[in-house]
This record gives C-alpha cells, structure tokens and sequence, in this order.
C-alpha cells in the first residue's frame, strides 16, 4: 500500500506514512529538529505566505513546536526527498470539530524544491488516506488571498469555494487586512473524480 496509517493502542497517537516516487510525507519526531528547519521562515517567500515574520527559531523553540502537536487530533508530518534523504518541509493535518473534516497545511522550507511537483506528485494519495484513511467527508483549505499558488491550486482541481472572509487577518508585515478564502473539497467529489479516471 502506498501509505501506512497507524494509531498506538495506548496512547491514540497517529503514525503516519507517505511514499511516491520521488518524495517521502511522515510522522515529525523530535530527531528531525535541525538548524536548516529552524531557519526556513528567514526566507521571505515563506513567510508571506505562511502570513508571519521573518525569523530563526532557536531548537529549543523548534522542539517545543514539535511537542505541541498530539498527532491526535493535530498531526505534524515531515516532507523527505527520497534521493537524498533531504527534510525539505512540513505538513499540518488538523481536524476540525466532529472530526468530520480536516484542514491540511504545508510548508515546502527548501526553496530548491518548490517547484518540483510535490503538491501533485502527493495528491491522489493524500486523497486516499484522508477519505480512506481516516474516513472523513471533506477536506478544507484556508487560502490568504494573495496566495495566488495555492488558489489556482485548488480551483485547477475543482474545488469549491464555499467563503470568503474579508478582512479576517492582519499582514503580519505591513499589518494590512487580508481576505481568507474558504474552500471544500469532498468525499462525493473525490469519488466521482476516482470513477472518471477509472473510465478513461
């Protein structure tokens, strides 16, 4: 199987497991901590568009970040380059109340690999494992505005757009409003995405 999703009997806690052909998505631990990590939001880019202000994290800071996740109900993975064994990332799965929907994130922190077909490379699986997985009935995406990747991301892959919320977060930069774009993706459209490759 192209994914593994295990829970601890005792403690409830998700282990999570990812493989393509060219990358890696699993469970973060506390090893992965590293300057390189702790660096990432001092590159301009990343932090526009994580909407945050340029910084170094101390790897105190970076562990404690690590630790506030309960892989239960908040799930912090890492993203791998299989060639080189590279951290190039970080993806947050959150569920919302219900624990109907989740709400993913991702960081791509090495700027050599934004552009390598990650987000496409990994979707049909990350599909798999949200609806398959953990059976939940939709996926939303929270875009600021002037992510221009992320949105013409989701509108390529038919995803709905269900709010906009004018206004609902400050420029961490310029303390400017920014609009937040709400959009849904289900299990329907999932499935009927999955029926219409299967009869290509």
């Amino acid at each position: 199987m192209p994914y593994t999703l295990k829970t601890d009997p005792q403690t409830g806690r998700y282990e999570v497991r990812l493989e393509s052909e060219n990358f890696i998505v699993r469970t973060a631990t506390l090893e992965d901590v590293s300057e390189r990590w702790a660096g990432w939001l001092n590159d301009p880019v990343a932090a526009m568009m994580l909407n945050a202000k340029p910084r170094t994290f101390t790897l105190d800071e970076l562990r404690d970040y690590v630790r506030s996740f309960d892989q239960i109900n908040r799930i912090l993975a890492v993203l791998i380059d299989r060639k080189s064994g590279t951290l190039i990332g970080i993806s947050i799965l959150e569920f919302l109340p219900g624990r109907r929907k989740v709400r993913p994130s991702m960081l791509i922190g090495e700027p050599e690999f934004r552009n390598m077909g990650l987000l496409h490379e990994m979707e049909r699986l990350s599909y798999q494992i949200y609806f398959d997985g953990f059976k939940i009935d939709a996926i939303v995406s929270n875009v600021l505005a002037h992510n221009e990747i992320a949105i013409a991301f989701n509108e390529s892959r038919g995803w709905k757009l269900t709010q906009r919320l004018v206004g609902a977060k400050k420029s961490a930069r310029t303390g400017e409003p920014l609009d937040v774009l709400i959009y849904e993706f289900t299990r329907d459209m999932w499935q009927a995405g999955e029926s219409a490759g299967q009869q290509a």
